[in-house]
C-alpha cells in the first residue's frame, strides 16, 4: 500500500467510531471522487447498523458477511435501467420491454420431491401416510399411487403454465424470449418443457423451419412516448470530510453534568447503571466503558473513577458470584406481562436449573416501592416457571450497598 501512497494507521483507525473509521477508509483509497451509489447505500447500511445495533467492527463484519447477499439498492422508477427479477415478483406489473431468457423450464422438474401416501394404520403402528420420495415408481403403486402421481403431474402442469402466462403478458411493446433448440432427431418437440411448446406453437402456425433459429411477430415501432430533453447534470461528489478538519468541538453527552456539584451524584450513578447494562461478565468491563467513550456518554477525565465505581459493584461479596459465564443473563430485556404490563428489571441470572436471580441498580435513598418492584418481577418470573431464589437491590453511591429482598 505504501508503494500506492496509501498510509494505514492501525492504532488510529482502532479508536474510532465504525462510521468514521469507513468514511476515513473511503477518504484514504480516494473511493469518494464520484458520486457511486453503491458506496453510498454502502454507507447508509453502516451508519443504520451504528444507530440500531452497535459500533463494534466486528459485528458489523458478521452481520454484513450475514445480509450482503439481500443488501441491493433501489433504483427510482424513472430512471433508464434495467430490473432484474423473477417471475413471481413480477406479477401484477408491467413493463415497456420484457426479457425472458433461460426459457427452457422442464415444467415436471422438482428437488428432491416428497409425497405422502396413504397406508392402514394397523400394518403401520398406527401411522396413516408414509412420506415417500416422489418419481415415476410412484405411479406403479396400485390405483393409489396411479392417482397420486397424475395428481401431482396435473398440479405441476398448472402451476408451471400460469408462471409461463405471467411472464408472457408483462410486456407493454416488446417482448424477447431466449429459449433453446430442444427438439429431438425425430423432429419431435420435448413437450415436458418451455422450449418444447414454443417450438410446438410455431410447428402450429407453419413458421417453424429446423435451420431457423430467430422468430419475430407483429411491427417494431418507435417510441412514441418521447418525453422532453432531460436536463444531464454532473454528478455530485460522495462528500466525507473529517470533522477535525472543519475544527469542531464536540460536547459529550456528560459533558454538561459531570463537573457540577448539584448532579454529580445523579449522574455517576446513571453512568454507573448504563456500563452495567452492557456488562455480563467482569472481562466485560474495558469494552464496555470504551464503547460509551466512543458514542460520547462519557469523556476521558471521568474513565478512571467510573472504571473503579463499576469494579467495586462487580466485586461486591455479594454480587461477584453473579458476574461470571455460569448463568444466562439478560441486562434490561423486556417483559410484557399477561396484562400487557412491561417490566425491564436491570439484570436477570438464570441458572441451568431455571432459577432466576433479579438484580436491580438504584441511586440514592432507599424506598419503599423498590421493593415493591422487584416483587412484581418475581411475580411475572413465576408465571414464566422460573423460581426466584434471590431479589437484590444494589445502591450505588459514595459507597456500594446491596439489600437482599
Amino acid at each position: 500500500l505504501k508503494t500506492l501512497n496509501i498510509f494505514l494507521n492501525k492504532g488510529e483507525l482502532h479508536q474510532l467510531p465504525l462510521y468514521e473509521l469507513i468514511e476515513l477508509i473511503v477518504r484514504i483509497f480516494n473511493l469518494n471522487d464520484k458520486s457511486d451509489a453503491y458506496l453510498q447505500f454502502y454507507m447508509d447500511v453502516v451508519l443504520e447498523f451504528t444507530q440500531k445495533q452497535n459500533s463494534d467492527l466486528a459485528s458489523f463484519v458478521d452481520y454484513f458477511e450475514k445480509k450482503k447477499e439481500k443488501l441491493s439498492i433501489v433504483s427510482p422508477d424513472h430512471l433508464n435501467a434495467v430490473n432484474i427479477m423473477t417471475i413471481h415478483k413480477s406479477k401484477g406489473l408491467e413493463f415497456p420491454i420484457v426479457i425472458f431468457p433461460f426459457a427452457d423450464l422442464n415444467i415436471y422438474k422438482e428437488l428432491e420431491p416428497k409425497v405422502w401416501y396413504p397406508v392402514k394404520e394397523d400394518d403401520y403402528n398406527g401411522f396413516n401416510t408414509l412420506l415417500l420420495n416422489y418419481n415415476k415408481d410412484v405411479e406403479q403403486f396400485g390405483n393409489v399411487g396411479n392417482d397420486l402421481y397424475q395428481l401431482r403431474q396435473s398440479q405441476l402442469e398448472l402451476d408451471n403454465i400460469n408462471l409461463l402466462y405471467v411472464v408472457l403478458t408483462r410486456a407493454v411493446e416488446q417482448l424477447y424470449i431466449i429459449s433453446k433448440k430442444d427438439i429431438n432427431t425425430k423432429g419431435v418437440a420435448n413437450e415436458k418443457s418451455y422450449a418444447g411448446m414454443f417450438i410446438s406453437f410455431l410447428q402450429h402456425q407453419s413458421k417453424w423451419s429446423e435451420t431457423q433459429l430467430s422468430y419475430n411477430f407483429g411491427k417494431q415501432l418507435p417510441n412514441k412516448n418521447i418525453s422532453k430533453k432531460e436536463v444531464i447534470s454532473d454528478p455530485l461528489r460522495f462528500i466525507s470530510v473529517s470533522k477535525e478538519d472543519h475544527n469542531l468541538s464536540i460536547i459529550t453527552k456528560a459533558g454538561l453534568l459531570w463537573n457540577t456539584k448539584q448532579e454529580v451524584a445523579i449522574e455517576r450513578g446513571n453512568l454507573v447503571h448504563l456500563v452495567l447494562s452492557k456488562i455480563r461478565t467482569i472481562q466485560d468491563v474495558d469494552f464496555a466503558i470504551n464503547d460509551l467513550l466512543i458514542s460520547g456518554d462519557i469523556t476521558n477525565d471521568t474513565i478512571e473513577e467510573l472504571k473503579i465505581l463499576v469494579l467495586n459493584v462487580i466485586n461486591h461479596p455479594q454480587l461477584k458470584v453473579y458476574f461470571v459465564d455460569d448463568f444466562k443473563i439478560y441486562n434490561e430485556r423486556d417483559i410484557i406481562t399477561s396484562s400487557g404490563q412491561l417490566l425491564r428489571p436491570d439484570r436477570l441470572n438464570i441458572t441451568a436449573k431455571d432459577e432466576a436471580i433479579i438484580i436491580d441498580y438504584k441511586t440514592g435513598d432507599s424506598k419503599n416501592y423498590h421493593a415493591t418492584q422487584l416483587n412484581d418481577y418475581e411475580v411475572v418470573l413465576n408465571q414464566m416457571n422460573l423460581k426466584v431464589v434471590h431479589k437484590l437491590l444494589v445502591y450505588i453511591n459514595d459507597a456500594i450497598e446491596v439489600v437482599e429482598v
